[in-house]
């Protein structure tokens, strides 16, 4: 199925370099030898979308916002909960966030 989350990252004021660094912030993780689907691809993308906005300082990035604008955008209301892996992935997830190259994308 096709990624609809540049959506909801447009709505959240998100730029395409910061939903590029959330979808390889995902790819990343679930391409991970750890990584043993502990949230779905689409679930680990808008928790990577969440994180990628708190790290850029985007302030519309709030659980509550994530929470209202999923069911606006699809009818089915999805929680970012980060905190189910973040630590584990810690390193990957803070080497992706500091960088500034997004891989050409």
């Amino acid at each position: 199925s096709e990624d609809r989350t540049i959506e909801l990252a447009r709505v959240l004021g998100m730029t395409l370099q910061d939903w590029t660094k959330a979808y390889i912030l995902k790819d990343t993780i679930s391409k991970h030898e750890n990584w043993f689907n502990t949230r779905s691809p689409h679930a680990l993308m808008i928790d990577c979308i969440y994180l990628v906005g708190k790290h850029s300082g985007n302030k519309a990035v709030t659980q509550s916002s994530i929470l209202k604008f999923t069911k606006q955008l699809w009818g089915v209301v999805t929680c970012p909960r980060p905190h189910e892996w973040r630590k584990q992935f810690k390193d990957v997830i803070q080497q992706i966030l500091d960088s500034d190259d997004t891989g050409g994308l």
